[in-house]
Formats: structure tokens, C-alpha cells, sequence
């Protein structure tokens, strides 16, 4: 009995994040939601209490997913961005949840701000990446790195093709992400470490 309640929590979430990720809190529909999960609305109040608190197990889930699967790791930030931006593209609902946790409830889901706390203190005591004459504050250089990494996924396809290239391709996407890489290895880069101008 209880391996089946887990079961059917799983499939519930599962489906929530397929809903939600599409069509947010608003437009997302409990019936489609029990429908896609082979639940029934009953189960998803009785597990979650109501759409609200499914939307926020929902972004509990996908921001724990993320966290677990792309930790932030201050001391090689290109690698970083490189791995959130192969995560994002595996799993895109994660960057669409967000977003959408953006627009209609800032304030709902996962609590992170101990992470985040966390990771910029060890930002802050780098001594490469806050080496005399770097300006970028620690929390700054945080934002622009995962901003870069999810960037691809929301710029407008007529921005994407700009170059004539299909960016579906693989190869162009190989050749997005080591621009992404370069890019975070350059904005993070200490050129004192090496005598390199840049």
C-alpha cells in the first residue's frame, strides 16, 4: 500500500510538472493533471491539499532535481554553466517551472536562499574570482552565470536562426555551449594567473 501511494505521488508530480511547466499555475488544469497521471482529483487533494500546494511540491521537486543533479561549484564556474546548460536542455520543464514560479508565485516552492547564501560566501572567498580589480559582486556573477546557462532555451527563435543555421542541429548546439563555457571562463578568468592579456 504504500509502495502504490508513492507510486501515484510520483505520477501525479510527474504529470503536474508536464502541466504546469506548459501552462503555469493559472492555465494548468487539475482534471488534465489526474487524467495524464491515471489518478483522480480526490488523490491529488488528498496528497497535496490544493493546486497550490501541487504547484509547489511541483517546483520542490524540479529545483530539488536541479540542485541534486547540477551542484553549483564556485571554484569552476565554465564547468558549471556547461552542466546547467546541458541539464536545462535534457530537462527544459525546469526552466519553463521557473519562469512561471516567476510570473505568478515568487514566493512558492523550494526555500533555497540557505544555498544560495552558501554559494556566494564561497564566491566571495575566492581569491581568483574576487581578486583585486574584479567588480562583478559574488551574487551578480551568480545571476549572469545561470542567466547565460538557461539563455538558448528562452531567446526567440528568429534570434536562434539568425545565421541561417538550425539550432536543433547538435553541432550548433555544441558550438552554443562551448561559446557558453568561454564566455563564463573569460568573465571569470584572473589573467594574472597567466600572464594572459585578456
Amino acid at each position: 500500500m504504500v509502495r502504490d501511494a508513492a507510486a501515484t505521488r510520483t505520477r501525479i508530480l510527474d504529470a503536474a510538472v508536464h502541466e504546469f511547466s506548459r501552462l503555469g499555475l493559472s492555465g494548468a488544469r487539475i482534471d488534465r493533471i489526474a487524467e495524464l497521471s491515471g489518478s483522480n482529483k480526490r488523490m491529488i487533494y488528498v496528497y497535496f491539499t490544493d493546486k497550490e500546494g501541487l504547484f509547489a511540491a511541483t517546483l520542490e521537486k524540479v529545483v530539488g532535481d536541479l540542485v541534486t543533479e547540477v551542484p553549483i561549484t564556485e571554484d569552476d564556474l565554465p564547468a558549471y554553466a556547461g552542466a546547467l546548460f546541458d541539464y536545462l536542455l535534457v530537462h527544459p520543464d525546469a526552466l519553463r517551472l521557473t519562469m512561471w514560479r516567476q510570473l505568478e508565485r515568487p514566493e512558492a516552492g523550494p526555500e533555497a536562499a540557505a544555498v544560495y547564501t552558501e554559494k556566494v560566501a564561497a564566491l566571495h572567498r575566492s581569491t581568483s574570482l574576487m581578486a583585486p580589480g574584479r567588480t562583478i559582486p559574488p551574487t551578480d556573477l551568480l545571476v549572469l552565470v545561470q542567466g547565460m546557462a538557461g539563455a538558448w532555451l528562452i531567446s526567440p527563435p528568429d534570434l536562434l536562426t539568425a545565421d541561417g543555421s538550425d539550432p536543433s542541429d547538435p553541432a550548433r548546439i555544441a558550438t552554443h555551449r562551448a561559446a557558453l563555457v568561454e564566455a563564463v571562463r573569460l568573465l571569470t578568468h584572473d589573467p594574472s594567473d597567466d600572464g594572459d592579456p585578456r
